[in-house]
């Protein structure tokens, strides 16, 4: 798209002339006004779509300036995803974007989270581990395994169970 001037602008007015066709040197009446910025310019119905089209494209740009905001504010990359990171050292090594473990082929543990949490500090720490702060359990089905992550004042613990043991002896505190 050209750059707009005023004149031009003025000009394609007066003689309801499309301002694209018109700064190709192309004389083309217009068929409807588009709003740039805070201009009203007239168009054909070709220039009309095209300009449409190309704001409706989500771009790359626009995809690299949002996930970078969400991740510099902590926050999952996926779209209309709130929830926290979790730290790069849990996640494999095949997954490149910043995530919360709950989206894709790999997904977090998918029992009640919270009470599993609370089932590993309680049964499997010990009170000098429990000063740390639990940060995400992880689940892998491929290996049957489960990641809990740890963070102290100045490192980051993970921690890994196997999965079908924790949740049997998960199930069976909690049928008691």
């Amino acid at each position: 798209m050209p750059r707009i001037s005023r004149d031009d602008l003025e000009y394609c007015r007066e003689r309801n002339e499309c301002l694209d066709c018109h700064s190709a040197g192309i004389v083309k009446s217009s068929v409807k006004t588009q709003t740039r910025g805070k201009l009203k310019v007239p168009c054909c119905a070709a220039h009309f779509n095209a300009y449409k089209s190309k704001l409706s494209q989500a771009g790359v740009g626009k995809y690299r300036r949002r996930s970078e905001a969400k991740v510099r504010a902590g926050y999952c990359v996926y779209k209309g995803c709130h929830r926290k990171l979790i730290p790069q050292e849990l996640l494999p090594p095949w997954i490149r974007e910043r995530t919360c473990g709950m989206h894709g082929a790999f997904k977090a543990f998918r029992v009640n989270r919270a009470a599993i949490l609370r089932f590993i500090t309680e049964s499997y720490m010990t009170e000098e581990e429990r000063k740390g702060t639990s940060q995400n359990i992880i689940y892998k089905p491929d290996l049957g395994v489960v990641c809990f992550g740890v963070r102290y004042d100045n490192r980051y613990e993970t921690t890994i169970f196997s999965a079908p043991g924790l949740l049997e002896r998960y199930l069976k505190l909690r049928g008691k």
